[in-house]
């Protein structure tokens, strides 16, 4: 019988200190949870007016509409004139054509031949064939021979003519030359240069090649330019072409001195 006894107080014992580590885990994590001290709060209190237990979580927060006050109270947001609330309706935005200005919404004055501007830090932007003038827009003068460009707030020449003031003056392309893909300037052909208002072929020295672009020219391998010719490199004893092959170096054990390689000097 006594057995008996004493196993049941170890179980009483054992449920009594089970459910105060409960309690005492409980209290811990109130008191303790990281959080702000108005969060814990919060959990503690019944929501006041015109707020409503958060849906997930403890706590409470204020209706749409209204905001929360220094004070913890839950207090309308009053919504000027040609504005509507924010999304999580705690605050407002002025509709399109305002611009906030303080507690209201200013009506954003758009000029004749403008409209407002979207997504951009603008508040307006002059029509197509208009231009930003002083805050006005002008119509943009298209000189004969020009055009509106894409974004149709300046104008540019033809093709075959290019801008001088207000004007589109036709290229006069020399002999041997060429519009550049813009169209409204000309460059020489492959194997000429500019001289002037003409083009001149390059005159190619013996041992020579034209560059990649045709404009100038590079002497081969074991020739070095010299003036408007190529001169043959002369290689000294114990040296070697270097990889351009316009010069040369002293091979491995070997040292330049003037036009000679010598041997270095040993320790």
């Amino acid at each position: 019988m006594k057995n008996h006894w004493d196993s049941q107080a170890r179980q009483h014992i054992t449920k009594f200190w089970s459910r105060t580590r409960t309690l005492l885990l409980a209290t811990c994590v109130l008191f303790f949870w990281p959080g702000s001290a108005s969060t814990q709060e919060d959990s503690l209190q019944l929501p006041p007016d015109h707020a409503h237990a958060k849906d997930y979580g403890a706590g409470w927060e204020c209706d749409r509409g209204y905001k929360l006050s220094d004070d913890r109270e839950c207090v309308k947001v009053e919504v000027p004139e040609n504005a509507f609330p924010s999304f999580g309706g705690k605050s407002w935005k002025c509709h399109r054509g305002y611009l906030r200005v303080s507690e209201s919404c200013a009506k954003i004055e758009v000029p004749d031949n403008a409209h407002l501007a979207d997504f951009t830090r603008e508040k307006w932007k002059c029509d197509r064939k208009y231009r930003n003038v002083g805050g006005a827009c002008m119509k943009i003068e298209i000189p004969e021979n020009g055009y509106l460009n894409e974004s149709g707030s300046e104008w540019k020449c033809d093709r075959g003519f290019h801008k001088r003031g207000g004007e589109c003056i036709a290229l006069a392309v020399p002999a041997s030359g060429h519009l550049v893909q813009s169209g409204n300037e000309w460059e020489c052909d492959f194997g000429h240069e500019k001289s002037g208002s003409a083009c001149i072929a390059i005159d190619l020295p013996l041992n020579a090649y034209m560059t990649p672009s045709g404009k100038d020219w590079n002497c081969d391998r074991g020739f070095a330019r010299r003036s408007r010719e190529c001169a043959a490199i002369k290689i000294p004893a114990n040296a070697r072409l270097t990889a351009s092959g316009n010069t040369w170096m002293c091979i491995s054990g070997f040292r330049r001195r003037g036009q000679i390689c010598e041997a270095n000097k040993k320790g």
